[in-house]
């Protein structure tokens, strides 16, 4: 597994390197415009707080064309920035290392973790280059916890305004609590802490090779902690903007949709069982500072969920029972969006059981999801749009709340005979 997941240069590197307690992941993929500032952030706190540990960053870049690998080469401490110990025990490395492989974060996490076992390292922490970890002490907070033995999985948790990140708040966030029984708010949270124990494990599952990989990785990465029984708890972070993202909301859909399915096969005999909802510890001091809303071309995403429904609704039978297909044909037909949250978690737990019993078919089953998402969106946001955050919020939590009672008609579905 190691000779696949390194390349010969990383790995020379790395045996170089020797054994380390602390091992940071920086995936990038042309950021230069932050990628320094956290690059320096992470300089100092290793120099600053981990000055008797043996500390590695490990940069690895996806193919930056704006000049990101040179600034991570270039970024080395200043005399300005100097952190000076009087007795340091540590040794300070830095790798740079292009993805071996096909592009992608799954590939640089693959490298990662193969890193992490090869280093024994005792903490395995990956940051997202376009931020918030720009000050040390974003970086130190996600060690801490992890490197103390207090927690096996750190996970982000933001402050976000409750009609912010729709595909999270109607989709993967109340899916991923009611299914797995966890409190997490971030599901697929771009950083994340471990112990090293946990990244030895995951090089041992076969999701490498799935299509998943490609699309999700995070998702699957906190669903295997929490099916497999590692502690997982989550700390506050300052929110990002979403502009690393790179995919369309249409691709960025249809690839959740195949990934949750792809995380229920294979952790179907942990959440099957489970029936309620458990809260997870959290670290770190929420800022209660809610920003402001986010604004939506509401018409334009009705128009595009319409215009797709209608010409997919002979089909939708396939998935849904005549009755709900005939009133989502009804809505469009009088311009109405009123998918309320019992409808839409039947909808989303239908497809879920559909993609279970045809999965050579799962791709067309998560292309025809996605208008029915931006259907459930743009409802959601014309709902809403004059509503107070605390008003807002209590539908969030409400809509997780009918997830989880709904959850028997899953369970159900799935595990009926194929």
């Amino acid at each position: 597994m190691l000779e696949s997941a390194l390349s010969d240069t990383l790995l020379r590197q790395l045996m170089a390197v020797g054994q380390v307690d602390i091992l940071v992941g920086l995936p990038t993929l042309n950021n230069a415009g932050t990628v320094t500032d956290v690059v320096r952030a992470v300089n100092v706190a290793f120099n600053r707080d981990f000055p008797r540990v043996r500390t590695v960053m490990i940069n690895s870049d996806g193919g930056s064309t704006d000049g990101t690998p040179e600034l991570v080469r270039a970024a080395t401490l200043t005399e300005a920035d100097m952190v000076q110990t009087s007795h340091s025990l540590r040794t300070l490395h830095r790798v740079l290392a292009p993805y071996h492989g096909l592009p992608g974060k799954h590939t640089a996490l693959h490298s990662l973790f193969a890193a992490a076992e090869l280093t024994q390292a005792k903490v395995l922490v990956v940051l997202d280059p376009s931020g918030p970890a720009t000050i040390p002490e974003r970086v130190s907070e996600l060690i801490d916890p992890v490197l103390r033995g207090e927690t096996q999985f750190l996970a982000p948790r933001y402050r976000r305004h409750a009609r912010d990140g729709v595909l999270i708040t109607q989709l993967v966030r109340p899916f991923v609590r009611a299914v797995y029984g966890v409190g997490l708010d971030e599901p697929l949270g771009a950083e994340f802490a471990c112990a090293g124990a946990f990244a030895s494990h995951c090089l041992d599952r076969d999701i490498w090779n799935h299509e998943a990989a490609r699309f999700a990785i995070d998702l699957w990465l906190r669903s295997e902690a929490i099916a497999t029984g590692v502690s997982v708890s989550q700390i506050w972070r300052p929110a990002t903007s979403g502009a690393g993202l790179r995919a369309t909301l249409r691709e960025a859909v249809q690839q959740i949709v195949l990934s949750l399915a792809e995380c229920l096969r294979a952790h179907e005999n942990f959440w099957i069982a489970t029936t309620a909802i458990v809260d997870l510890p959290t670290f770190g001091t929420d800022t209660a500072v809610i920003p402001d809303s986010p604004k939506w071309d509401v018409p334009s995403l009705a128009g595009h969920a319409r215009q797709d429904l209608l010409a997919i609704s002979p089909v939708l039978t396939e998935v849904l029972d005549r009755e709900t297909v005939t009133r989502i044909v009804e809505d469009i037909a009088r311009d109405e969006w009123s998918v309320d949250d019992e409808l839409w978690v039947r909808i989303v737990y239908a497809f879920a059981v559909a993609m279970r019993r045809s999965r050579a078919g799962s791709e067309d089953l998560a292309g025809m999801f996605v208008p029915l998402y931006l259907w459930r969106a743009a409802a959601f946001m014309a709902r809403t749009a004059p509503e107070q955050p605390t008003t807002v919020q209590q539908r969030l939590d409400g809509l997780c709340d009918t997830f989880l009672r709904l959850k028997p008609a899953l369970v159900s579905g799935w595990s009926a005979e194929v």
